[in-house]
């Protein structure tokens, strides 16, 4: 091709050039600039969409506030308890001091791929389950302020409508509606009128669960949260199973955690949850839980007592409702004491003979025992059989007021770390002259080496001293591992020498040897109190009749340690395995064990004979360290003071147990409910309330 053919070609090209375009094109600088700030709007949106970290709402006073922990509704779903929704509305409505938090599944949704256990037992689709929660529950409770918060953003029956079309439903459900979406894991907080403040982190989904621990997840979240950045309590729901937990920690460090139940499920006059059946669980735990809340004010801390069912809530909060009252006008002592005049001086205790179960009577020991040197030595001790400890130990309590058992344990005495001083001071402050306040010694009163030390017998002394102190109100001495040890069953150097003349009229000295001490019937006789053993069984019925079988029974059942199921991160769950595998007549509550913390823990069980929610109590260390989880970790335990409280009545079904978590909430608790009863039966709680003017 010739050459000038080309070049004309190339010529021609020019004639064309890009001269406008509409609209104008964006530099890359500047469209990299704008990408960022829609991103950062979007962002600002979604935010806005998946609910907030923190809901803060205002309480305009300082008196107790119940908050209320619901979740799993699962509204209209044939194995709802539908009325139960209307029932826990009108609840809360009912006293302006209630208010509730929304922890999740308030409906039950739809979705195909559980169609036999959920889309075909569910007769209203999604949208109406939506409007009727909202025109029967959400809107009547958001009218008057009732609702302080909802968890949105989890897996679960309003996110499977989520997934599917990514409408979001919690806004669906509360759209025009005076109720913040709280996102799952976020925090609410209270403010009381004087500025304290009282904080919850709340899930649907708990962060972890565990087969025997309903309260797991949510410990595990707590204890990886430094102290003073941690919440007051932790409550979650999603597994439909209740639990109720308060734990202490060494030094002054209190948790308080809920798992609630559900109203799907759980009620034997509906239909059973098929997914439960599947699974072959039994019916799933009641709703009901939730924490009565007090802020702290001057000269007091702030009190808060979480409970496990709605009996429990309704009396321990209007139980702290007139104690708030008595301490604001100052007559709180005076009140007491008239109660105490008027009503009950102090209960009746009577050993249950009958009921009791003495364990095997231990051989008698020879009287005479050879000493290492010089001649055989009488035991004085060793006079009489040995005493032996109580399978199942009974009182029968009459008493119109509530008592309250104090779990004594960990002193130590005998140890450099020893803790008579703090228990002395408890018993003044707590025990001493207040008859309603029972007491049982557990272990580790005594130091575990204890034995060896040449001046045994005045630590038993000193231990039967503290005893003596109380002594028409002490139930029971544990015979634990510490009086167990072989060293007692030896005679001991006791420091001093003996001159003596041997056969040829030498002059010869030879060490003076303390006889061996049975130290458990040593305490026995020198206090009168009676001895039980790891698992004794304590039966102690109480109310205002005179026959045991008038009136509630509490079963105790006492440990020692926790046969290889002891945590030294979950203070309670040892005691929960011993429960569930080893104790086959269950009780109404177990309490002890030798782990470093302590606390307390409710859970439901149906086939319990006494009550619907067992209890758990591990109690906390008297002594200056913890000596029970090896010479390298010796460190302070956690604070003790660990009791509970039984409220009175004429039958089984008036079973009503309160647990104290530590010392001050032993004595305001026991205090509140002496309040509760005693006026009512002197007629006068409206005039303490001044409800009638």
């Amino acid at each position: 091709m010739p050459k000038g053919n080309g070049e004309e070609r190339r010529d021609r090209s020019r004639h064309f050039r890009l001269s406008r375009v509409e609209p104008e094109m964006l530099s890359k600088k500047d469209s990299a600039v704008m990408m960022l700030e829609a991103i950062e709007r979007l962002q600002k949106i979604e935010r806005d969409y998946i609910g907030r970290d923190l809901v803060e709402v205002e309480v305009r006073h300082n008196r107790p506030v119940m908050l209320i922990t619901a979740a799993d509704l699962h509204a209209l779903s044939l194995a709802t308890d539908n009325q139960g929704i209307l029932a826990l509305r009108d609840f809360v409505l009912e006293d302006p001091d209630r208010i509730v938090a929304l922890l999740g599944d308030e409906v039950e949704g739809i979705v195909e791929k559980y169609l036999n256990t959920n889309a075909a037992r569910t007769p209203a689709d999604f949208h109406k389950q939506i409007d009727w929660l909202r025109t029967v529950f959400l809107e009547p409770l958001a009218a008057e302020g009732r609702v302080a918060c909802m968890v949105g953003g989890y897996w679960g029956h309003p996110g499977w409508a989520e997934d599917a079309t990514t409408l979001n439903t919690w806004r669906m459900m509360t759209d025009g509606l005076d109720i913040p979406i709280l996102a799952n894991g976020g925090l609410l907080r209270l403010v009381f009128a004087n500025g304290e403040k009282h904080e919850l982190e709340i899930w649907h989904n708990p962060p972890g669960k565990s087969e025997s621990d309903s309260v797991f997840g949510l410990r595990r979240a707590a204890q990886q949260i430094s102290a003073s950045k941690r919440a007051d309590g932790f409550a979650s729901a999603h597994i439909h199973r209740m639990g109720i937990a308060k734990e202490l920690y060494p030094g002054k460090v209190t948790t308080y955690y809920i798992s609630t139940g559900t109203l799907k499920g759980s009620n034997p006059n509906f239909p059973p949850d098929r997914f439960g059946k599947k699974l072959g669980r039994p019916l799933a735990d009641r709703l009901g839980q939730g924490v009565i809340v007090q802020p702290a004010k001057r000269g007091q801390e702030a009190r808060s007592v979480p409970y496990p069912s709605q009996l429990h809530g309704e009396v321990a909060y209007d139980a702290l409702e007139l104690l708030d009252v008595a301490e604001r006008q100052g007559m709180t002592d005076e009140l007491l004491q008239t109660i105490r005049a008027r009503v009950e001086d102090e209960p009746k205790i009577t050993f249950d003979k009958g009921e009791s179960v003495v364990s095997r009577v231990p051989y008698e020991s020879k009287k005479e025992l050879p000493l290492k040197r010089g001649q055989a030595q009488e035991s004085p001790f060793y006079d009489e059989p040995m005493v032996p400890p109580y399978d199942v130990l009974a009182y029968n309590i009459r008493a119109k007021l509530p008592v309250v058992l104090h779990l004594l344990a960990k002193a130590r005495l005998g140890s450099v770390v020893e803790g008579r001083k703090p228990l002395v001071s408890y018993q003044k402050d707590l025990i001493i002259d207040n008859p309603h306040d029972l007491v049982v010694y557990l272990g580790r009163m005594i130091d575990h080496d204890a034995g060896n030390r040449p001046d045994r017998k005045e630590i038993l002394d000193g231990f039967a001293e503290i005893i003596n102190n109380a002594q028409g109100q002490t139930l029971a001495i544990m015979l634990d591992e510490c009086l167990r040890q072989g060293a007692w069953k030896s005679e001991i150097f006791a420091g001093e020498y003996e001159e003596y003349q041997d056969e040829k009229g030498k002059e010869r000295r030879s060490k003076v040897y303390e006889p061996a001490i049975p130290p458990g019937t040593y305490l026995a006789g020198k206090t009168g109190v009676p001895l039980i053993h790891h698992l004794s069984l304590i039966k102690v019925a109480v109310g205002p009749g005179a026959s045991i079988v008038q009136k509630p029974l509490y079963v105790g059942a006492f440990a020692d340690k926790l046969e290889k199921s002891g945590s030294i991160t979950k203070p309670t769950f040892g005691l929960k395995r011993l429960y569930d595998l080893q104790l086959h007549e269950k009780p109404s509550f177990i309490a002890g064990g030798h782990m470093p913390n302590a606390g307390t823990y409710f859970w439901q069980d149906g086939t319990n004979s006494y009550t619907d929610y067992p209890l758990a109590i591990a109690t906390g260390w008297f002594a200056g360290s913890v000596d029970t989880i090896g010479k390298g970790n010796v460190r302070p335990g956690a604070l003790p003071g660990q009791a509970v409280i039984f409220m009175p009545g004429k039958t089984q079904a008036d079973y009503l147990a309160f647990p104290a978590a530590n010392a001050d909430e032993a004595g305001y608790m026991h205090d509140a409910l002496m309040l509760l009863k005693g006026l009512e039966i002197m007629g006068l709680t409206d005039k303490v309330l001044k409800r009638n003017g």
